[in-house]
């Protein structure tokens, strides 16, 4: 019983890994941050955005969790919804920082 409830216990901790980690906070406040710093910013959160986007549905991470500890799949889904939503965020509010900053929008790249 005792081992069941650790391999659980780790198997968890391993699940909460596999989602990408977001932190919003910038070294200096947002009011401080010049227009290339707001692009980096941006251009970071949509990064992390789009790895656990990738991350979401029938990944290969959810494949793993479903042949060896299928709860790790749920686990899984709410930690990528979770960095989404918080990078969804952090974008927005850099985009209204950078208007307030009256930031020049950026210049597309081209296709190669």
């Amino acid at each position: 019983m005792k081992k069941m409830l650790m391999l659980m216990l780790a198997s968890a901790l391993a699940a909460t890994s596999c989602a990408p980690r977001y932190d919003a906070q910038s070294a200096k406040p947002d009011a401080q941050l010049s227009c290339d710093e707001i692009r980096t910013d941006i251009s970071r959160a949509q990064s992390v955005k789009a790895e656990a986007q990738g991350n979401k549905g029938i990944s290969g991470q959810n494949v793993a969790w479903a042949l060896f500890f299928w709860p790790g799949i749920i686990l899984n889904e709410t930690n990528n919804s979770d960095v989404i939503r918080r990078a969804d965020e952090r974008i927005e509010t850099l985009n209204r920082l950078a208007v307030a900053k009256n930031c020049p929008a950026p210049t597309p790249t081209a296709a190669k």
